[in-house]
């Protein structure tokens, strides 16, 4: 089956407080010109997206410089909709002992309910760094969540993005949909971003199969 975990892009759609909303004009009409086209003015960083270490760390890689493979490989979810403030490490011990490789990890927090209200942008469940630390020590390309950042809103200094960026790990965020995916066993999955120079990040289309 395939899943597709992806926000659409749309005029007046969530976007982190002062990034500037998307923006779709029609350039070309068929009434007009014989062809549809449109005019797409967005953030690097719009919708589902992903991070590039160039995002947080001066003169580190940006998505272009990633071959296109490392974008896609095995996944698997963890389903943190219990954690409603800090995800602890707890969380994660029982990787070290699962039974099949993986490239990527989701984590299911459900806040993506609240895509479109302003609750999206506030309190939801972050990373303590001792879970960061202990996720970024294993051997994946990236990591996604459904919700807005991998640190709190009102952080300045960003530590778990550091954390992961450090390692050369990609940060997806704001997916959406990952409540059918299945828990236990892995399942290919294909995060491929904006193809542009000097990407500091991309809006990706996320699609998984299972």
């Amino acid at each position: 089956m395939i899943f597709d975990l992806t926000h659409p892009i749309a005029e007046g759609m969530p976007v982190w407080p002062g990034t500037p909303s998307p923006k779709l004009e029609k350039e070309c009409t068929i009434e007009k010109d014989g062809f549809l086209e449109t005019h797409l003015g967005l953030s690097s960083h719009t919708g589902t997206h992903i991070d590039a270490p160039a995002h947080i760390l001066p003169g580190s890689y940006t998505l272009d410089k990633f071959r296109p493979e490392y974008f896609i490989g095995r996944a698997i979810k963890i389903n943190l909709t219990h954690c409603h403030h800090t995800i602890l490490e707890e969380e994660f011990l029982f990787l070290e002992d699962f039974p099949e490789a993986f490239d990527f990890v989701l984590l299911q927090t459900g806040w993506s309910r609240y895509w479109g209200h302003p609750a999206y942008f506030r309190n939801f469940p972050v990373l303590s760094l001792q879970s960061a630390r202990f996720l970024s020590s294993s051997q994946i390309k990236g990591i996604g969540l459904d919700a807005i950042s991998f640190d709190l809103a009102e952080s300045n200094t960003f530590p778990n993005h550091h954390i992961f960026m450090g390692k050369g790990i990609l940060l997806i965020e704001n997916l959406t949909g990952l409540e059918p995916l299945p828990l236990g066993k892995s399942f290919e999955l294909f995060a491929l971003p904006l193809y542009f120079r000097s990407a500091d990040g991309a809006p990706a289309r996320v699609i998984a199969r299972t």
